[in-house]
């Protein structure tokens, strides 16, 4: 790859982690596979640096796992496990969200006021990538605080689904916010039935997008190969 490493870590660190990300997506390693650093060092010109930050990030989507002695141990995720997490998310995040809502403050929607304007304002970009996760974050976390079945909250809280970098789907960022909009909107009119209906929707449609991403990838992958 014809990469030469920028005087900007961060923009290093970005580059690395989406490379891998999509070498783990399109399915280049199995589940199981060690990920040689020093090899992804050499193929992406950078030092190990960059290539253990970013390793450390893709643990936290759920795409490797660091084991001591071993290194990185590639755990993708297949079509099936977005398929069974986001359809598990989408009924308990909105059954969450229609039990909360009656108990929000007007200070939690005035927040989830500030918190979709925020992200409507904002330019998505890998450098931008972990502070609209911590904003899509905390507007889920806002709209599930008042819901009393604590038991369903610790549930979507612990799914284990990945915070996977909102700049795969950068195609559906517009529509992604019309739905956060929708979302807050149905809050503030104090709507359980069509909060909750937002919700399922807009979980399921990103869950459709990312499958749809992930064939994408395959393909190009199959044209990348020779015959």
């Amino acid at each position: 790859m014809n990469f030469q490493p920028s005087k900007d870590k961060t923009t290093v660190v970005n580059y690395v982690t989406k490379n891998l990300r999509q070498a783990i997506l399109n399915g280049t390693f199995e589940e199981g596979e060690r990920l040689i650093q020093e090899d992804w060092a050499n193929m992406l010109n950078v030092s190990r640096m960059p290539i253990r930050e970013a390793l450390a990030q893709l643990q936290s989507e759920g795409l490797v796992k660091i084991v001591p002695h071993k290194g990185a141990i590639v755990t993708p995720i297949t079509k099936e496990d977005i398929e069974e997490i986001y359809h598990l998310r989408a009924y308990l995040e909105g059954l969450a969200v229609e039990k909360s809502l009656p108990f929000l403050t007007e200070e939690d929607k005035e927040e989830l006021r500030e918190t979709v304007e925020r992200m409507e304002a904002l330019q998505l970009s890998d450098e931008t990538n972990d502070y609209y996760i911590s904003l899509n974050e905390r507007f889920h976390q806002l709209l599930r605080k008042g819901c009393p079945w604590k038991r369903v909250v610790n549930v979507v809280e612990n799914f284990g689904i990945s915070p996977i970098a909102p700049s795969l789907l950068a195609d559906y960022y517009p529509e992604t916010q019309r739905e956060h909009r929708s979302i807050y909107e149905a809050a503030v009119r104090d709507d359980p039935a069509e909060l909750r209906a937002a919700v399922e929707y807009h979980i399921l449609r990103t869950k459709n997008n990312l499958i749809a991403y992930m064939a994408e990838l395959e393909t190009a992958k199959g044209q990348q190969m020779p015959k």
